[in-house]
């Protein structure tokens, strides 16, 4: 999972982060349970984590099946609702991402993409020269 923060983790990060901490507080609450009964579940979702990583960093359609393409939200400055409908984003949402990154009003704005990991690019209208 590298040094990223938990908002900037993919889904099946989160999901191995999740089951990791549930696996290793079992038999740590049950002294029944024998410590090496959740160090092996432990170390087969540790390793499938990490074995999931490496292959999706070298190979480009397994990092596009595991995680997805981004998808256009605005483009040309309109707002393209089935990919919105898609990605179930509101036209508030992707404004108020606008304003976060500076742009007071939408039309200062060409291209809205959602990226994979769930935050928005946001790329204006060229200046003319």
């Amino acid at each position: 999972m590298g040094k990223r923060q938990i908002g900037q983790l993919q889904a099946g990060e989160f999901v191995a982060a999740l089951l990791i901490s549930e696996l290793a507080a079992i038999p740590m609450t049950d002294p029944d349970i024998p410590l090496m009964y959740g160090i092996v579940p432990l170390m087969l979702v540790a390793s499938a984590e990490v074995i999931t990583a490496y292959v999706s960093r070298r190979s480009k359609k397994i990092r596009l099946f595991l995680d997805g393409k981004p998808i256009t939200l605005v483009k040309n400055g309109k707002y393209i609702p089935e990919n919105m409908e898609k990605a179930r984003v509101a036209e508030d949402e992707v404004e108020a991402q606008a304003r976060l990154k500076g742009f007071e009003d939408m039309k200062q704005v060409k291209t809205v993409t959602l990226e994979q990991s769930g935050d928005m690019s946001v790329i204006p209208w060229e200046e003319e020269k």
